[in-house]
This record gives structure tokens, C-alpha cells and sequence, in this order.
């Protein structure tokens, strides 16, 4: 930590040109910002620690797909959740290779048995609610056709309350930047994976491509999320078939009416011994 600026030092620095190392790129989870901290009349500069954000390129079979702006974490689990949550990807066996590039800021996914009709499916995309404008290429209504059957209770109220305690301070980059979501993935009684991100987005996609690896299948899960729910959080769940989606967090109307089409329990404004169940509640034993 450095020394406060104060007086003429502290107006210098305000008022002087960004430096040039800001713009380069970083790897780290987090970096160092100089800040001006205002606390009442208490003006100082100081060093804060903020997440991380770095452009990631996906490549597919030697051609580049997309760029992903994400904190620098579990790329590999990134890009193979962001193909299963798109329908590129839909079996292990696919996977012929996936490398990391730190020189180039990419990730290199070799698959075979590709779909047909593959490159169609990125010919339309939609600007998402995402941070920083994301695109998806997901043909939400393609998710319909096939509901999530309804199987009985998966999970209590007492142990979903728990978990909820657990998911809020499991992200020690939260509390130390406040600047990343967070993803997690439950049995119903305990967390089995996590992941962070500074996009929603991206905390999702890595979850559901750690599961994917590790062959944990998602049928039977419950998906924690800390951002808010929107039409492509609930279709990235059903697409890869959770049945309950909870977040701490406001869903929009469009996922509301997502969720009930796709047969997905919805949970918002999950926090403390408060939550709202917009969408098949029986799938979470009240008791």
C-alpha cells in the first residue's frame, strides 16, 4: 500500500494523464487502481484493488468464434460452457483438444462431431442484457420443445437457506474488488463446484463447463447465481437441464415466463431467510 496524497501531490496526480501501463493487458485476477477515496470532507489518494477484465478469444477448430470479455480464470471451463450453452458442444466425446494461449489471450477447442447446421447457429445474434453489450447466438425458443420434467421436491427451504449463506461469501475476489459475480453448482445439500467472473455470463458458463469436464451431470442440480436473471441465464439453464435456477438477484418478466415454458423452478431475491419463487414451487419442499 502507498502513502495517502494529499496537497499538491494529490491535485497533480488528479488531474494528470492516465499511464500507459493501464492499457496493458493483465492475467492476474486482480490488479491495483490509484484512487481518489472521498469519506465526508476526507479527500486521499490511494491504491484499491479492483477484478481484472481481459478480451479471451475462442477459437473453434482453427477459426475464430467469438471474444469474450472475462476475468482471467478457468478459461478452458469458460469456453466449453459457453459452446454447451450455445449447442455447439452436447458430448464429452467431442472434445478432441483444448489449449490456452496466454501469448494471444485465446483458447484453442478442437471438436469433432460438430452439428450440421453448426455455423447457421452464429449466422443470427442478439446483443444480450449482458455486461458490455455480450452477444449470444442462441435460438431461445429451441429450448421449449423439450420441458424439464417435474420430479417431486429437490431441495428444502433449511438447506437452501444454508447454501444461500455459504454462496454469499465464498468469492474472496467479491470481497476484495466487489466487482465479480458468482456461479455455483448444488446437489441440493451441500456446493459441489464454484466459479467467479466479472460477467454473469461468464460465472454461469464456467460453472456448467466444470461440471461438463468433471462429468457431473446437471439434471438433477440446483444453479446459484448472483446476478440478476434474464432471458439467457434461463436458457443456458435449460438448455443444459437444471431444474432449479436461484439468484440473489431480480429476474426480468421475460425470464419469468422463460423458466415456466422450459419447466425451470425460478428463485429471486434469494437472501437471508427471504426469496421469491416465480415458477414451479414444488420443486422446493416449504416445510
Amino acid at each position: 500500500m502507498f502513502p495517502p496524497l494529499e496537497g499538491e501531490e494529490l491535485a497533480a496526480w488528479a488531474f494528470a494523464s492516465p499511464p500507459v501501463l493501464w492499457y496493458i493487458p493483465v492475467v492476474a485476477m486482480k490488479s491495483e487502481a490509484l484512487i481518489l477515496k472521498i469519506s465526508g470532507a476526507r479527500v486521499e489518494g490511494v491504491i484499491d484493488e479492483v477484478a481484472s477484465e481481459l478480451p479471451v478469444r475462442l477459437v473453434l477448430n482453427g477459426a475464430p468464434l467469438v471474444t469474450l470479455l472475462a476475468t482471467p480464470s478457468e478459461l478452458e471451463e469458460l469456453a466449453v460452457g459457453f459452446l454447451l450453452s450455445e449447442g455447439v458442444l452436447r458430448e464429452k466425446a467431442s472434445v478432441q483438444g483444448i489449449e490456452v494461449s496466454e501469448k494471444d489471450a485465446a483458447v484453442h477447442v478442437s471438436l469433432s462431431d460438430l452439428p450440421d447446421d453448426w455455423e447457421r447457429l452464429f449466422e443470427k445474434r442478439s446483443i444480450s442484457s449482458g455486461c458490455g453489450k455480450g452477444v449470444t447466438f442462441t435460438n431461445y425458443r429451441a429450448s421449449f420443445a423439450d420441458r424439464i420434467p417435474f420430479t417431486g421436491p429437490m431441495v428444502s427451504l433449511g438447506d437452501l437457506r444454508r447454501q444461500l449463506d455459504t454462496f454469499r461469501s465464498i468469492s474472496r475476489l467479491y470481497l476484495e474488488t466487489g466487482g465479480v459475480h458468482s456461479a455455483a453448482l448444488s446437489d441440493g445439500k451441500e456446493i459441489l463446484f464454484f466459479s467467479e467472473d466479472i460477467g454473469r455470463h461468464n460465472a454461469v458458463d464456467k460453472l456448467i463447463g466444470k461440471a461438463f469436464l468433471a462429468s457431473v451431470p446437471l439434471e438433477n442440480k440446483v444453479l446459484l447465481t448472483s446476478g440478476r436473471v434474464t432471458s439467457e441465464i434461463v436458457t443456458k439453464a435449460g438448455r443444459n437441464r437444471f431444474p432449479v435456477l436461484i439468484s440473489r438477484a431480480a429476474p426480468s418478466c421475460m425470464a419469468i415466463s422463460y423458466a415456466e415454458d422450459m419447466g425451470i423452478t425460478l428463485v429471486g431475491f434469494a437472501r437471508a431467510d427471504r426469496m421469491n419463487i416465480y415458477t414451479w414451487p414444488k420443486r422446493i419442499a416449504l416445510d
